[in-house]
């Protein structure tokens, strides 16, 4: 008998310690996935102290927080020392936002990034306002598609590149 239960007691260790050693694993996904690119786009009604900061002076104070959306985009990429010359061009909203229908839909904003050659890690952060009154949310991806992320690197001396467009990732949060 206790032979037995020591059997089953050792048995289940090792299917135990098995299932959490493949948990751990990295997929080969993720080994694959070099440079890691990965870019969030999340848009939202803006909260009241963002309301409130909005000015348009066309407008007056004659808006609706239904007739904005904050724009949050999140980047963050990291590659192995295979990689050289790693450089993200980023796309400028300010004066460039109105293309749809002629209509100046960036309101204000502002960006962080941070980049570590050692690790090879870059970090990007943009928070804008968009005037998205007359847009739905098709229209809204449709206006941040035409802004790309453009990634260039060196893989030993091939030179290879990445473009992202914004409005693919969009997340829309209510």
């Amino acid at each position: 008998m206790k032979k037995k239960l020591l059997a089953l007691l050792l048995a289940s260790t090792v299917v135990f310690s098995s299932v959490l050693m493949t948990g751990c694993k990295k997929t080969d996904e993720e080994e694959a996935k070099d440079p890691n690119i990965q870019v969030e786009v999340d848009i939202a009604k803006p909260n009241i102290e963002e309301f409130k900061s909005i000015e348009i002076p066309q407008l007056g104070r004659n808006i609706n927080r239904d007739e904005f959306k904050v724009v949050n985009i999140s980047v963050y990429t990291n590659y192995s020392d295979k990689y050289s010359d790693m450089k993200m061009t980023i796309p400028t909203f300010k004066g460039k936002c109105g293309t749809v229908d002629s209509i100046e839909r960036y309101v204000s904003g502002n960006a962080t990034s941070s980049e570590n050659d050692i690790d090879r890690v870059y970090k990007y952060d943009e928070d804008f306002i968009l005037y998205t009154k007359g847009l739905d949310n098709a229209g809204i991806k449709k206006l941040l598609n035409q802004h790309k992320l453009v990634f260039e690197y060196k893989n030993g001396e091939e030179k290879e590149k990445q473009t992202i467009s914004l409005g693919n990732e969009a997340n829309f949060i209510k």
